[in-house]
């Protein structure tokens, strides 16, 4: 019995495997977006350099948004591949051109393609601040300080795409875990917004380097 259910979990691994790629992927996402957002809101709130210093946070910051990048390439490339459920390029790259979600509703009402297309516009939102992180915050603060805000529209997006797009947390711990999760988001982005106006800009004088906003 247990070679048959070993034999019946490879196979489903050996067909399936993409869609275990997509998951895994977004769950990594996931987690470095969490970290990549506490990250910043500490540099603004101050408390993260009571732990690192102020250069290495920033570091830090940096290579989690890449990252991010990277496992949300990951994320939608295998969707293209994948047979449990088929995307297209254009379903993966426009909002509203996919009614896929996992069975659950929003406020009672059922979603559409509105589940795919918040993880669509936060994709094309993680795109926008962490290339203008790179590029623009030495050269073109002004806009890219008001860019970076999408990081909080991006965080949004993503928590709502994953509870009612994904199918590990529709429903029992996973869920519940991920509710929690965006609790935590939540006081955070609260905290840095009662802190606006009352932390200024942190240079580095080694490296010029501007903490987060």
């Amino acid at each position: 019995m247990f070679a048959d259910a070993l034999q019946l979990a490879g196979h489903r691994i050996a067909v399936s495997w993409p869609w275990y790629v997509i998951r895994g992927s977004g769950f990594i996402a996931a987690g470095l977006l969490i970290l990549l957002m506490l990250s910043g809101i500490g540099q603004v709130t101050g408390i993260i350099y009571r732990f690192i210093e102020p250069l290495k946070v920033w570091l830090i910051h940096k290579a989690l948004g890449i990252a991010l990048l990277v496992s949300i390439a990951f994320h939608i490339s295998f969707l293209l591949i994948d047979h449990f459920v088929s995307f297209s390029l254009t379903q993966i790259l426009l909002p509203f051109t996919s009614s896929y979600n996992n069975g659950t509703k929003l406020l009672g009402l059922p979603l559409g393609g509105l589940a795919v297309t918040m993880g669509v516009l936060a994709m094309y939102c993680a795109v926008v601040v962490v290339i203008t992180s790179l590029g623009w915050i030495d050269t073109k603060q002004r806009a890219w300080r008001l860019l970076h805000y999408l990081s909080y529209v991006l965080a949004i997006l993503a928590f709502l795409h994953a509870l009612y797009a994904g199918t590990d947390v529709k429903y029992g711990t996973f869920r519940v875990f991920w509710v929690l999760l965006g609790l935590v988001i939540v006081v955070g982005i609260v905290a840095r917004l009662w802190r606006v106006g009352t932390v200024k800009p942190q240079m580095d004088e080694s490296s010029n380097d501007l903490v987060q906003p």
